[in-house]
């Protein structure tokens, strides 16, 4: 029970759940290398999972510790593990550690491409944690951060960089920078107490949702783009229109309903997009 306990307490501290947004992206980029020649065997992707998982279990372990005096100020944030105590700062300090040489080393261990840029990507990844502190384009820098995901993918089976991949990472980056400015919103009063920035903090609300907006039209848009480049068929264009619709439907409920759905429209959209993105593309894979 102690054990199942700690293991829950370490799921909430990283938001397992929210590995649903990238991991789809990351293994959709596993498959358009595929589509496009490159050898995976399951090895291989184990390995990419490991460094996924790693590598996000690192970013988010680092983002508990410095931002723990903020955490504990908000009302938001204040039952996360490392505030109210069921994680230690001391725990949360070492499973980062760890996770951040597991994932050198299994970057490594996939490519030496792999390795040799898993070092820059952390530099993005434990970066982002002190973004708010000196710009508004905090939201964007996360974007990078999570838009590694299908990149390091694509690199990990083809051991190369593409410059089409980077339409899909493109996508992912748009997409997680729109739904942070819409959840960024619930802080916006408390940024401003705390001189924290944010783009809701410094531009107001109806600023903030002019630029999601903007910003899941770019995402949907590249989605098609991603089709182009990579020649993919009629299901990934119907993938891309469904999904064009949900980022409507998602926006639209963010209009009417304001906070009251920010957690459902963040979680659910999130999560259905990358899962849609994921099918429309393994439907043009020849098994």
């Amino acid at each position: 029970m102690i054990f199942i306990k700690k293991a829950k307490a370490y799921a909430d501290l990283i938001k397992l759940a929210h590995t649903l947004f990238a991991l789809p992206f990351a293994l959709s980029a596993v498959a358009l290398a595929y589509i496009e020649g490159g050898k995976l065997h399951w090895q291989l992707l184990v390995l990419i999972l490991i460094a996924f998982t790693a590598a996000r279990s690192a970013a988010m372990g680092f983002n508990r510790v410095v931002d723990a005096d903020i955490d504990i100020l908000n009302p938001r944030t204040r039952q996360r593990p490392s505030v109210s105590g069921k994680i230690s700062i001391k725990d949360t300090k070492i499973f980062t550690e760890i996770s951040v040489v597991v994932f050198v080393i299994v970057a490594f261990c996939i490519n030496t491409l792999c390795g040799i840029l898993s070092l820059p990507a952390l530099v993005v990844l434990l970066g982002y944690s002190y973004a708010k502190r000196f710009t508004f384009l905090a939201h964007y820098i996360l974007g990078v951060a999570l838009a590694l995901a299908p990149i390091g993918a694509w690199i990990a089976v083809m051991g190369n960089l593409d410059i089409r991949i980077l339409t899909l990472g493109g996508c992912l980056f748009f997409s997680i920078a729109g739904f942070d400015l819409i959840y960024a919103l619930q802080d916006m009063e408390f940024d401003k107490t705390h001189n924290l920035y944010s783009i809701p903090s410094i531009f107001g609300k109806k600023t903030t949702l002019c630029i999601a907006g903007l910003s899941f039209c770019i995402s949907a848009c590249l989605l098609f783009v991603v089709g182009n480049v990579f020649n993919l068929n009629t299901y990934f264009y119907v993938s891309a229109t469904f999904i064009s619709i949900l980022y409507l439907i998602g926006f639209i409920t963010i209009l009417k309903a304001g906070m009251q759905k920010v957690n459902l429209v963040f979680f659910y959209m999130n999560a259905s997009i990358s899962a849609i993105i994921f099918v429309g593309i393994i439907a043009n894979v020849k098994f």
